[in-house]
Order: C-alpha cells, then sequence, then structure tokens
C-alpha cells in the first residue's frame, strides 16, 4: 500500500508539473497572440494617418458673391478677384459660374473655324477657342504625394442645342454633335492666378505655357453621345518635389493641327465640377513626370512647352 501511496503521489507531482507546463505554454501562446493583435492594431492606425483627405470641398447649386471681378447679365461669375468659398480663396478665368439652377460650378470651353483677312484682302481659315479656368489656394508641401479627385458633368452643348426643343438655336452650328472632345488639366501652381489674357473676354484662352510637366497633368473628357452629358470622375496624382501655392483646374476645346488649318474641330462643351477631393499620402516617386518636352513656339495659339 505505501509504494502504491508514493506512486500515486509522484503521479499527483507530475501531473502538476505536466499541468504548470501547458498552463505556462498557453500563458506565452496568448502573450505572443495578443503582442500580434497589438501590432495589427498599430500598423491599421498608420495607415489610417498615412492617407488624409485635406480637402472635401462640396459645390451644391446656389449663387456665388459678386465682385468676382468680371461682369455678366447674373452677376456671379468667377474672376480674377479673390472670392471666399467656404474657407477657400477662389479665382476665375473665362467667367466660371455657379447658379441657383445647377449643382457645381459651370466651365466651358468650345472652338470654331473663323475666316481672317489680311491687309492686302486675301483671306485664310484660323481657329477661335476659348477656355475656362478657377484656381484655388492650397498649400501643398514639398516631398508628399496627391490624390485629386474631381466629380464633374460633361455636357456636349452643341449636341443638347441640336435635339432639344427649342428650334430658335438650332441654326447656331452646322453640325449635330461636336468634332471633337475637350481636355481637363490640373495644376499644382507657385501662384494662384491664371496666365493668359483678358480673363473677362468673350472667348479669352488660357496661356499654355507649362512650367514643370510634374505639377500639370491632363486627361480628355470622354463621353457617350447620345445623350448629351454623362457623369465624369478624374483623377490626378502628383508627387511634389518642391512646395506649391494652388490647385488650378482647366477646361480645354480641342485645337486644330497647326500643319493643317484646313480642318478646324468645331466644339462647344459644359463642365459642371461638383466637388473636388484632395487626399495625402506619403511620398511615392513613381508619380514623378519626366522632363518637360522641347520648346514648341509654332504652337497655335502660342506655347513655349507643349506637346505637339
Amino acid at each position: 500500500m505505501k509504494k502504491i501511496f508514493l506512486s500515486a503521489s509522484m503521479l499527483t507531482l507530475l501531473n502538476c508539473a505536466t499541468n504548470d507546463i501547458i498552463d505556462e505554454q498557453t500563458d506565452n501562446t496568448l502573450t505572443i497572440q495578443s503582442s500580434k493583435t497589438f501590432s495589427l492594431i498599430d500598423n491599421s492606425s498608420l495607415v489610417s494617418k498615412a492617407l488624409t483627405t485635406v480637402m472635401d470641398l462640396h459645390i451644391p447649386s446656389g449663387a456665388q458673391a459678386s465682385n468676382g471681378g468680371c461682369s455678366t447679365s447674373t452677376g456671379n461669375s468667377y474672376g480674377p478677384n479673390p472670392l471666399y468659398y467656404n474657407d477657400y480663396i477662389l479665382r476665375g478665368y473665362g467667367k466660371p459660374q455657379r447658379d441657383i439652377s445647377w449643382a457645381g460650378i459651370k466651365f466651358q470651353a468650345g472652338n470654331r473655324p473663323k475666316v481672317k483677312t489680311s491687309s492686302n484682302g486675301q483671306t485664310s481659315i484660323d481657329e477661335d477657342p476659348f477656355t475656362n479656368a478657377l484656381s484655388i489656394e492650397f498649400p501643398f508641401q514639398a516631398n508628399t504625394t496627391y490624390e485629386i479627385i474631381l466629380e464633374t458633368n460633361i455636357q456636349d452643348f452643341i449636341y443638347k442645342e441640336q435635339h432639344d426643343t427649342y428650334d430658335q438655336n438650332d441654326d447656331y452650328h452646322g453640325l449635330e454633335q461636336s468634332q471633337a472632345f475637350p481636355t481637363v488639366a490640373v495644376e499644382l501652381a507657385d501662384s494662384p492666378e491664371i496666365r493668359g489674357g483678358n480673363p473677362c473676354a468673350g472667348r479669352p484662352v488660357v496661356s499654355r505655357f507649362i512650367s514643370d510637366r510634374n505639377y500639370y497633368k491632363t486627361q480628355k473628357a470622354i463621353i457617350s453621345i447620345p445623350p448629351s452629358y454623362e457623369e465624369k470622375s478624374f483623377t490626378f496624382n502628383y508627387s511634389t518635389l518642391t512646395p506649391r501655392n494652388a490647385l488650378i483646374i482647366y477646361f480645354l476645346p480641342e485645337l486644330a493641327d497647326p500643319n493643317n488649318l484646313q480642318f478646324i474641330p468645331e466644339s462647344s462643351f459644359n463642365m459642371l465640377l461638383k466637388n473636388i477631393k484632395i487626399i495625402e499620402k506619403p511620398f511615392d516617386p513613381s508619380y514623378i513626370s519626366t522632363p518637360n518636352p522641347p520648346l514648341n513656339p509654332d504652337r497655335n495659339p502660342p506655347c513655349m512647352r507643349c506637346p505637339k
């Protein structure tokens, strides 16, 4: 009986020791799992901090403040004078407008042929484009990547006029629809001033001088016709090497081939800019653009750094 008792005691001791080992392993396992859990939470927090929305500017319908610097029939266009909207400072070129009849800021762009007569009486065909632009002051930091998202509505105004219920506007264009699509361009600029001629002219043309291609990018605004309009989202990515002070949004028509002015692509488009979102990200060098193209002074309209 004594031997049996000793054996039972030994078994009890062994069992306790084994349980202690199991408990110790279990505690270690829980500790490791807890450590992994905290690590995942920390990584998620870092990711959320890395992607920061620094602008989310929604533009509903409504009349804007006057005194933009350009006179219109409604008096509510953006011009060279700075105007405040939701704590941002905006300037316009070509009289982009807000109105209670639509949501967003309306841009217009187009092109058409025109006949020129020289001093000796000879005639030739040239193009007659017009453009719109809007600048917003914003402090872009150096060595940072920015994703810029524009929510818009693009409309072929020629198609709309030719297919609406009014007959009196059908003779403005001898076309059923525009012959070329416009371009949306975004620039991270040193200055909020928009380069070009008279910003309040009837058919103003912005300067297409590109100071640095890394901060100027374009996308074609291609829509399905019919119908006459389409909701479009444009996304641009920039990796800055130096600080920039403004965001400039351009709405540009298709220009003629300078080597073949016998064909002028006629077009007329509207763009409603409804929302602007800017997301700040860690620096990504893959978005750095190639150096500027060679000088091209023969571009029409005059341009110093433009693709052929």
